[in-house]
C-alpha cells in the first residue's frame, strides 16, 4: 500500500471513530434531555397535597379534607359557643395543610 493509500485510510477511520462518538453522545445527551424534560411535566402534573379545611356542620365544628363534601371528624363543639368572627371565618372555612394545624386553631380557641 502507498503512503498515499496508508494516510486516506488512517484519516477516514479516524473519521468515522469521531463520527461514532459524536453521535453516541449526542444520543445520550437527547436521552437525558428527554428524560429531564418527562419528569418536569411530571412534578407540574402532580397534584398538590392534600390539605384540610375546618367548617361549621351542622352547628358544630367538623374536619374536611380539602375539596370533599363529607367531613371525617364532627367535633363535639357548637359553633354558636363561638365569636362572631370566629364563626363567619368557619362558614368560609378555615384551611391548613395539616390536621395538626387545624387541631392547633382549636387548641387556642380552647385556652
Amino acid at each position: 500500500m502507498s503512503r498515499t493509500n496508508l494516510q486516506i485510510s488512517l484519516l477516514l477511520t479516524a473519521m468515522t471513530i469521531s463520527a461514532v462518538l459524536i453521535l453516541t453522545t449526542a444520543g445520550n445527551t437527547m436521552r437525558q434531555e428527554k428524560s429531564a424534560r418527562v419528569e418536569q411535566v411530571a412534578a407540574a402534573t402532580e397534584p398538590p397535597p392534600i390539605g384540610f379545611v375546618m367548617k361549621a356542620y351542622q352547628g358544630k365544628i367538623a374536619l374536611f379534607r380539602e375539596n370533599s363534601e363529607q367531613p371525617f371528624q364532627i367535633l363535639d363543639f357548637e359553633t354558636y359557643l363561638l365569636p362572631d368572627a370566629d364563626r363567619e371565618a368557619l362558614e368560609q372555612g378555615i384551611y391548613a395543610d395539616t390536621q395538626e394545624e387545624l387541631l392547633s386553631i382549636l387548641e387556642d380557641w380552647d385556652g
